[in-house]
C-alpha cells in the first residue's frame, strides 16, 4: 500500500540520476533575485512565481519562458486596505483563481484573487475573498498553502505560534469556507513542521523534523483525510526539507531538501521512492537535480518539475526526470 501511495509509477525502483544543465534541467528564470514559492494549476501550462520582497507574483509559460506577465502586484495585494501586505505563499484553486497567504504586521489572512486572462498584462485581478487566519509574530520559513487534488479543501501550514500549525478550509467552486484545525493532523511538541501536501488519494502527507536526540529524525507521515488514523510514519533520511509536491499523472512524490548528509548528495530535487528493508516499508530519497538552498517545487507533469532556489543566485529550473542521459 505504501508503494501505491508514495510512488505509483515507480514502485520500489531506486535509481540515482546525475544531471547537468541543458540535459535534465534548464534554467527558465534567472532575473528574479527573490524568486521563492511556486504554484501551478492542474493543467501545468502556467507557472506562478512569488517575489515576497517585491510584493509581486509573476506568471510565465514554463515551456516558453520569454512569455511572462504580472499576475499580482502591490496594489492588488493591498486592495485599498492602506496596509503593506506581504505575500508569503501561493496556490492555484483553479486555472484562474490564486490563493495567497498574506501577512500585515502580526495579522495573517488568506486572500483569493480572480486573475486576469493569461498574458494580459493590463488586466486587473479581482479580490474575491479575504479570510482571517489569526494574529501571530515570529519566523515563517515553513508557511505554505496547497489545494487538495480533489479541490475539495485548501490547507495553510506552518503558521507561527500561537496559531495552529495546520488549518484547512472547504472549497465550494471558487469560494472558500472558514479555516479550522479540525480534521487536521496534530504535531508532537518536539516536532517541527517542514512541509505538507495532499496525496492523490486525498490523504495528508506531512514532513516533520525532530532534532533531539542527535542526529535527529525527519519523519514522513501519511494521515487519512480526516487526520485520523495515521496510516504510516516513516524515517526520511533527508535534512532541511523545504517543500513537497505530487505528480497527478503517476503519483510520484517529490521534495526539495538540503541533502542527506553525503558529500556527493547535494541540495536540490529528490524523488521519494518506496522500498522494502527486512520486510518493512521504507522511504528512499533519490537525488535528481542539484540546486543550492532549494525553496519550492511544483509538478507540472511527470516530465516537467519546476523548482526554485539558489541562495544569492536565485533561479527557477525546469527538470525533466525522464530525460535520457548522453
Amino acid at each position: 500500500m505504501f508503494a501505491r501511495r508514495l510512488a505509483c509509477a515507480i514502485g520500489a525502483a531506486v535509481l540515482t540520476v546525475g544531471i547537468t544543465h541543458g540535459e535534465m534541467a534548464v534554467t527558465i528564470i534567472d532575473d528574479l533575485p527573490h524568486a521563492g514559492r511556486l504554484a501551478a494549476p492542474a493543467t501545468g501550462q502556467t507557472l506562478y512565481v512569488l517575489d515576497a520582497p517585491a510584493r509581486m507574483v509573476t506568471a510565465i509559460d514554463p515551456f516558453a519562458p520569454s512569455k511572462r506577465w504580472r499576475a499580482l502586484g502591490p496594489a492588488d495585494l493591498d486592495a485599498g486596505s492602506g496596509e503593506a501586505v506581504i505575500p508569503v505563499a501561493i496556490a492555484c484553486i483553479d486555472s484562474n483563481t490564486l490563493a495567497v497567504v498574506c501577512q500585515a504586521g502580526t495579522e495573517w489572512t488568506l486572500r483569493a484573487f480572480r486573475l486576469a486572462p493569461p498574458g494580459s498584462d493590463g488586466g486587473a485581478p479581482t479580490l474575491l475573498q479575504s479570510l482571517p487566519l489569526g494574529n501571530a509574530a515570529g519566523p515563517t520559513p515553513a508557511v505554505d498553502v496547497f489545494v487538495s487534488d480533489t479541490r475539495d479543501w485548501l490547507a495553510v501550514v506552518g503558521l507561527p505560534a500561537p496559531l495552529p500549525p495546520i488549518v484547512r478550509a472547504p472549497i465550494a467552486g471558487a469560494r472558500l469556507g472558514t479555516f479550522s484545525d479540525r480534521l487536521c493532523p496534530s504535531l508532537e511538541p518536539a516536532d517541527r513542521l517542514e512541509a505538507a501536501i495532499s496525496s492523490p488519494f486525498d490523504e495528508w502527507v506531512v514532513v516533520t523534523r525532530r532534532d533531539t536526540p542527535p542526529p535527529g529524525r525527519t519523519s514522513l507521515a501519511f494521515h487519512a483525510n480526516t487526520a485520523r488514523p495515521r496510516l504510516l510514519d516513516l524515517d526520511l533520511p533527508l535534512t532541511g526539507v523545504r517543500d513537497a509536491a505530487y505528480c497527478r499523472g503517476n503519483g510520484t512524490l517529490w521534495v526539495v531538501a538540503d541533502g542527506d548528509g553525503r558529500p556527493a548528495a547535494e541540495a536540490g530535487l529528490w524523488r521519494i521512492d518506496a522500498a522494502l528493508a527486512a520486510g518493512r516499508q521504507i522511504a528512499v530519497p533519490v537525488a535528481i537535480a542539484r540546486l543550492p538552498v532549494p525553496l519550492s517545487v511544483v509538478c507540472l507533469s511527470e516530465r516537467a518539475i519546476a523548482i526554485s532556489g539558489g541562495g544569492a543566485d536565485r533561479r527557477v529550473l525546469l527538470v525533466n526526470p525522464a530525460q535520457p542521459q548522453p
